[in-house]
């Protein structure tokens, strides 16, 4: 909804193609979009079939939990704190002296702009640790570790 439809309509009235595709306000409708949409929807497949794969398995939801707060809230650090504000520098700035300026490296290497970059890192940090839960659930799942657990793996791959 936020990422394909509120980010998606941003960037794509004609006015605003003029002015805004191309520059980071793309990048923001793309994470928001690609993430959002066929990232999670991927994840959800994943988890899917690995229940259907090891449907004996007790699912630690803690660390499923903590993966899925992560990586939305990473996501969102992202956008909110870094892509977004960048973008909407740029498209200000296209606006004003033209869409040649905006993108130029004297624009983009300004320290306005090396700051947003930066801004993005803590978002970046928070969605890593978001993929790291999710593999240590995933991981649980292949090597049949849950808390209290000290068998053999349940799921056996070929």
């Amino acid at each position: 909804m936020v990422g394909a439809g509120l980010l998606g309509f941003l960037i794509n009235t004609p006015i605003a193609l003029y002015y805004m595709q191309g520059l980071n306000t793309t990048a923001v409708h793309g994470h928001g979009a690609m993430f959002g949409v066929y990232g999670m929807l991927g994840i959800g497949l994943m988890i899917f079939c690995l229940k259907g794969m090891a449907p004996h398995y007790q699912w630690n939801d803690r660390w499923m939990n903590r993966a899925f707060w992560c990586l939305n809230i990473g996501l969102a650090m992202m956008i909110v704190f870094a892509l977004l504000p960048a973008g909407l520098w740029q498209t200000y700035n296209a606006s004003l002296y033209g869409y040649w300026y905006a993108r130029s490296a004297e624009f983009i290497h300004s320290p306005a702009m090396e700051t947003l970059v930066w801004l993005r890192v803590p978002g970046d940090i928070v969605f890593a640790f978001g993929a790291l839960a999710l593999c240590i659930a995933i991981g649980g799942v292949y090597f049949g570790i849950r808390e209290g657990f000290r068998g053999r793996a349940i799921l056996k791959i070929k």
